[in-house]
């Protein structure tokens, strides 16, 4: 060991012999990493890809050959949209629950009109609406009277409603009910998202070279596309709609008034009541026709007069004999 060392010629050049060795790997392997092997496919980007693949098949169903992408295809091919993520969740948790509530509250008042009033008063000064009235006027005094009523107000005001609700009488039933949609949510925005991107690389595939027959194949497509866009957007606005304000159903009821059984001086009375009705109508009756004779009487007079003209005629004129005849 020595001697190599004190061999300073034979040192320098196994030095320099190590160092050319490390040169030409790293060289050949920087050359190699990007190039991978000779005559292998160099990955392309995902727009670039679908461009390639849609001049290719476009060429074999016209029977052509397929033509190579030059520099200026490449070039006007459009980038690729940067892919959003979507920020998943906390382990521990999840976001916030998306909830569509409903409420029912049964309400006993002493006059349901009143009580329907203050209840649509109470659904404006809320922020809410009035979706539904069904109102039952009872046809006796011992009948309840019913009626029933729906109201929908902002989610973050339904617990202060159901309780100015249950001032407005005496509450004999109460339930609230609530359906998270938290998950459909998400799936369908997720699949709106995805069903918009389609139709923008159905657009851009269509602006590209193709014949009438591909053309309207894809304007089919696209038009799909959209009708399937539209009932999804519709689908989510409508589920928004439902968490952002919450319904309430409510039941009137007014206690019926007590039916008494009537004593036997309670018939009497009524009967002597009806009696003097009809003592009375039958009064009215001899009256007004008292008042028709009156009225008629200057006619019945003249009617009179001829009838007794005519009889005292008659008696005057002679009767003829039979002696006088024979």
């Amino acid at each position: 060991m020595r001697r190599l060392l004190a061999n300073k010629p034979l040192l320098v050049a196994i030095v320099a012999g190590v160092g050319i060795v490390l040169a030409v790997s790293m060289a050949l392997r920087g050359f190699v990493a990007p190039h991978h092997m000779e005559g292998a496919p160099v990955p392309l980007p995902p727009t670039l890809m679908r461009f390639t693949l849609a001049k290719t098949a476009a060429a074999t169903e016209s029977g052509s050959p397929a033509e190579a992408i030059n520099a200026d295809q490449i070039a006007a091919a459009p980038q690729a949209a940067p892919l959003r993520l979507i920020p998943l969740p906390p382990r521990g948790g999840r976001g916030p629950s998306q909830l569509i509530r409903t409420a029912s509250i049964s309400l006993e008042v002493a006059d349901v009109a009143r009580a329907l009033q203050g209840a649509t008063l109470l659904a404006d000064d809320e922020l809410g609406d009035v979706i539904g009235l069904n109102d039952d006027t009872p046809s006796s005094k011992y009948q309840p009277h019913m009626a029933n009523m729906t109201i929908r107000v902002p989610e973050y005001r339904f617990e202060q409603t159901l309780a100015e609700l249950g001032r407005l009488g005496k509450v004999t039933a109460k339930s609230v009910s609530a359906q998270d949609v938290s998950d459909q949510l998400v799936d369908a925005q997720a699949r709106l998202r995805n069903l918009r991107r389609t139709e923008a690389d159905m657009l851009a595939i269509m602006d590209r070279s193709g014949n009438i027959d591909q053309v309207l194949n894809v304007t089919q497509q696209i038009s799909s596309v959209r009708e399937q866009i539209e009932r999804l957007d519709a689908q989510i606005q409508g589920m928004q709609y439902q968490v952002a304000y919450s319904t309430v159903n409510i039941s009137f009821t007014s206690p019926a008034a007590v039916a008494t059984t009537p004593t036997s001086w309670a018939v009497l009375g009524l009967a002597w009541k009806h009696a003097l009705g009809a003592a009375r109508d039958f009064g009215f009756g001899l009256a007004s026709f008292a008042i028709w004779i009156v009225a008629f009487t200057p006619y019945l007079a003249v009617v009179a007069l001829l009838a007794w003209l005519a009889a005292r005629r008659i008696r005057s004129v002679p009767v003829p004999s039979t002696k006088a005849n024979g």
